[in-house]
């Protein structure tokens, strides 16, 4: 079950059973930045800070727009009803995705602050503890083919759950010292009701990733590893 609270002109989402109360000033990294815990986190569009609740860490995330359009409004998206503002959306994403056992972060709590046709919003979500973006494990070492194929296998039952990862990238595969992998970043994320066409858009995605981290960074990945990773996929 859920809770949603109205503060001033925002609204928080967080579990019905949460200990843990938040306001407006819990969602804005400055509240953190001279409490214990606090942390920046290098990597995306930056707006993502590590804090500390009730004594474990957790990641707050500002949504923010890339691209042209984010140098115009870079933190304001069209108010279209709660249920369709990112923060919603990737909280329903992340629920279903636990619910079938994925490695995915646990959604803490949400908020949507709305000023006319246009809102901001940020997440909280577990930290993950020990782990890396595939990325830079790359850069130092290559995997096993065993790993890759596991995580071939990981990107199909997740789509086989009918989520749509729609920013399947190596800075968004996170994998632990154990080799674990964890899958991260589902803004804009859709659930799908069926397997169709759109499966193949997340791997061409993934593999165009890898393809550019490779050529710019030079990391531990060949063609070997690909098919690797496509053999666990279509295993």
């Amino acid at each position: 079950m859920l809770r949603v609270v109205k503060s001033g002109n925002c609204l928080i989402l967080q579990p019905q059973d949460s200990v843990l109360e938040f306001s407006e000033q819990h969602f804005e990294a400055a509240y953190w930045q001279n409490r214990p815990g606090y942390d920046t986190v290098a990597g995306g569009r930056g707006g993502s800070c590590v804090i500390q609740l009730d004594g474990t860490r957790a990641l707050l995330r500002q949504y923010l727009r890339g691209g042209f359009v984010g140098k115009l409004l870079s933190n304001q998206y069209l108010w279209m009803g709660k249920m369709m503002s990112r923060p919603w959306r990737e909280w329903y994403v992340l629920l279903r995705a636990r619910q079938a056992g994925l490695p995915v972060p646990e959604p803490i709590a949400a908020r949507a602050c709305r000023s006319g046709l246009w809102y901001r919003a940020s997440l909280i979500t577990a930290f993950l503890e020990d782990t890396e973006m595939l990325t830079q494990r790359l850069q130092r070492e290559p995997l096993q083919s065993d790993c890759w194929h596991r995580l071939g296998v990981l990107v199909k039952q997740m789509q086989a759950e009918g989520i749509r990862h729609a920013d399947l990238t190596s800075d968004n595969v996170l994998i632990d010292s154990q080799d674990r992998f964890y899958l991260v970043d589902f803004d804009k994320a859709r659930i799908v009701n069926h397997i169709g066409d759109w499966q193949w858009r997340p791997l061409f995605r993934f593999q165009r990733s890898m393809e550019k981290r490779n050529r710019i960074q030079k990391l531990y990945y060949d063609a070997d590893d690909w098919q690797s990773f496509m053999d666990g996929y279509q295993a």
